[in-house]
């Protein structure tokens, strides 16, 4: 089932450096939950992650050309989405907040019905965040994950088993006081 996925996304790809804006949109519509949590993960603000999304979108529609291994895609679109991400939280980090509530219990409108484990990931820092969303929920091997952060794969193997250990100690917390 997999590989007849990504020889659908592939031939997508192609079609859409061909510049097939339907194919392109195919693909956007295909990873948009992908995009959606990787910026939630670095960002707090919904708007902020809808810029970065668009903006991502944007940037990948027009560099699709500049996409050598049609494969990689998804890692490709993902890196984009994590610059952006980065982008306005560097930004958002030099402005003074006057709300400060507005970032505390951040809600999210996600399908996940274990909103413990959520706001447990959702309390990791950054980095341990976004390698676990990347691997647990965007199902991305080590190799795309290392390629998509620009990092080495041994960081990543050792990023999920910190947030793992540190998941387990939050978890247990909630659960049993």
């Amino acid at each position: 089932m997999e590989t007849q996925n990504n020889k659908v996304v592939s031939i997508e790809v192609r079609r859409a450096k061909n510049g097939d804006k339907d194919a392109f949109c195919n693909l956007i519509r295909i990873n948009k939950m992908s995009m959606y949590r990787v910026a939630k993960s670095i960002l707090s603000k919904e708007e902020d992650v809808e810029d970065a999304v668009s903006e991502a979108i944007l940037k990948a529609y027009k560099n699709i050309k500049s996409l050598k291994d049609e494969s990689l895609f998804k890692t490709w679109l993902i890196r984009i989405v994590i610059n952006e991400s980065n982008t306005i939280y560097k930004k958002r980090s030099k402005e003074i907040s006057v709300e400060n509530e507005h970032f505390i219990n951040v809600q999210v409108n996600d399908k996940y019905k274990d909103l413990t484990l959520y706001n447990a990931i959702n309390s990791l820092d950054e980095d341990l965040r976004t390698t676990t969303i990347l691997f647990y929920f965007e199902d991305m091997k080590y190799k795309d994950i290392a390629n998509a952060l620009g990092i080495k794969e041994g960081t990543v193997k050792s990023r999920l088993s910190r947030a793992k250990e540190k998941l387990y100690n939050i978890l247990r917390e909630d659960l049993h006081g």
